[in-house]
């Protein structure tokens, strides 16, 4: 039977680096989308300003 290439400490450490990097990419995707709507809402509003 073949030893782990990784010590356990450093297994552990790259899935918490992977699970890290997911939470930072989710939270990024969430902001982008959060940034886009309330764009899209304040342009509705603006043009509705404008055109009423």
């Amino acid at each position: 039977m073949k030893s782990w290439p990784y010590k356990p400490t450093a297994l552990w450490r790259r899935l918490v680096a992977v699970i890290g990097l997911g939470a930072f990419t989710a939270i990024c995707a969430a902001a982008l989308v959060a940034i886009v709507v309330i764009a899209a809402a304040i342009g509705a509003l603006v043009l509705e300003a404008v055109i009423g």
